[in-house]
């Protein structure tokens, strides 16, 4: 493995749209798969229109093995609130993951935030994803505790 991460790029996204759509066959399963397209569309990170407005924000990265994409990492700035980021989504390719690629994704966003004198990361996990809570606490967050509201309509 000839790993490296650097900033995201436009011409990346099918890339990134397909790793993401690996990690959620993997975190929903059969259900995924039987889910309308559009349903499907709508529990991925990397829509288009998603995937635009995060990736020039100077806090996305992709890991990549040998020049190929295997993991990305959404991140931006919450604005109006200057000095905060929040981590969107961290996705790698499953045959890649717990190899510590995350962590190399979130150390190098942890460094940019440095230089732009980010005082703050935020990340959301859903406490029934254990990857995600063991690569924060590697990293070094403070898990908190998570409530959700939901409303159906």
């Amino acid at each position: 493995m000839d790993i490296s991460v650097r900033q995201m790029k436009d011409s990346d996204y099918e890339a990134v749209h397909h790793i993401d759509i690996l990690t959620q066959k993997q975190y929903l399963g059969d259900e995924f798969d039987h889910l309308s397209e559009e349903k499907q569309e709508k529990h991925l990170v990397s829509r288009i229109s998603e995937f635009l407005i995060n990736v020039n924000t100077g806090f996305c990265f992709v890991a990549e093995d040998e020049g190929k994409i295997i993991g990305f990492l959404l991140a931006h700035e919450t604005l109006p609130f200057h000095g905060k980021l929040y981590i969107r989504y961290v996705g790698l390719d499953p045959k890649y993951q717990g190899k510590g690629l995350g962590v190399l994704m979130c150390n190098e966003l942890v460094k940019k935030a440095y230089e732009n004198n980010i005082e703050q990361i935020t990340a959301l996990i859903n406490l029934d994803n254990p990857q995600s809570l063991k690569l924060c606490e590697k990293v070094g967050f403070i898990i908190k505790d998570r409530k959700e509201a939901v409303l159906e309509l």
